[in-house]
């Protein structure tokens, strides 16, 4: 594991306060989980940008995203767009071969 050192400001900070009593845990761990959602945050809009600009496959953005293929199009639906198959298809799709 690496340590980092990072200035914040002020607002930031009592946000990390407030996580670390609200949670239960201590500040390093507060900062990891605030860094790592951060860091999924960003990968997605990302992936979602290069999915709009037709740059990426399906499988790609979700492999950025970190999720699976049929969270992808759940994703994709929530943002806007156009995937040809919806969550619902799926779903339908699923539900037929039971």
């Amino acid at each position: 594991m690496r340590v980092i050192t990072a200035r914040v400001p002020d607002e930031m900070f009592e946000r990390i306060t407030e996580l670390e009593a609200s949670e239960n845990i201590d500040r390093a761990e507060a900062t990891r989980k605030l860094l790592f959602i951060g860091i999924k945050e960003i990968k997605k809009e990302k992936a979602i940008k290069l999915l709009r600009e037709y740059k990426i496959t399906y499988r790609k953005a979700a492999e950025m995203m970190g999720v699976a293929i049929y969270e992808l199009l759940d994703i994709m639906e929530k943002e806007g767009i156009e995937v040809g198959y919806s969550m619902r298809d799926l779903e339908k799709d699923l539900e037929e071969m039971k």
